[in-house]
């Protein structure tokens, strides 16, 4: 399958990866998470709109740079405004073009990682990307835990099919910046990673039976790259 700009390549292609986990540096393809490429890639994007879908757009993307300002990706330096944009990059791969569903790729971490409130979505960005927003909005399993599986099982049951394919791209994208930390970092984070892969078994694995086939792909593909990098002595629920 042909590989976009942003696309790691699979642990095949990467040598160093299937070696003994050690905690030393791993073969990894900068390009993944280097800001100047992202950036080229949105950019691309932006220019296929029209001037006034680009520019609902360009203010979604400033609003999240600044609500997350100052955090990073777990476990390295990356900022944290890469992630959101290689989502709303991947669902226009995807052949995704409706302005409400790309914002809400943009501003989907804001009110579960930030101070921001729906109301302030819903005032500067519509009432269906608002929507949109809350849906993706997941409880903190450190305080949750029955929460988050009430709220995976009612987006699966309720949750619009647009809620269903920004969901599939976060964690899709997820789970290749977490290949790359294992392969950044060796044992440290095996333990962590496998927990979060059998969490995407049964929260986000469900959500593909009705998307797209890209979506399935994308999706499936990176939970078989990551799974020979990780210690499934680390699953753990939710």
């Amino acid at each position: 399958m042909a590989t976009g700009p942003l696309d790691p390549p699979s642990v095949g292609d990467s040598g160093d990866a299937l070696a003994p986990i050690a905690p030393r540096h791993l073969a990894w393809p900068e390009h993944f998470d280097a800001a100047a490429d992202v950036e080229d890639a949105w950019q691309r994007v932006l220019a296929a709109r029209t001037e006034d879908e680009r520019a609902v757009l360009l203010r979604a993307d400033a609003f999240a740079r600044e609500r997350h300002e100052g955090q990073t990706r777990r476990g390295s330096d990356t900022p944290y405004w890469l992630h959101p944009v290689r989502v709303a990059v991947g669902l226009t791969q995807w052949g995704v073009t409706d302005g409400d569903v790309l914002a809400a790729a943009l501003l989907h971490d804001v009110v579960e990682d930030t101070v921001t409130t729906p109301e302030e979505i819903r005032t500067g960005f519509g009432a269906r990307t608002a929507d949109l927003v809350v849906w993706l909005t997941a409880p903190d399993a450190r305080v949750a835990g029955d929460a988050v599986r009430d709220y995976y099982g009612r987006l699966l049951v309720q949750g619009p099919p647009d809620a269903h394919l920004i969901k599939i791209a976060d964690r899709s994208d997820n789970l290749r910046s977490i290949q790359a930390l294992v392969m950044r970092t060796g044992s440290r984070h095996r333990r962590w990673a496998g927990t979060y892969l059998h969490r995407t078994q049964w929260q986000v694995l469900p959500l593909v039976a009705e998307a797209p086939s890209s979506a399935r792909v994308a999706l499936v593909t990176a939970m078989a790259d990551l799974a020979p990098l990780v210690d499934p002595h680390g699953f753990t629920e939710p």
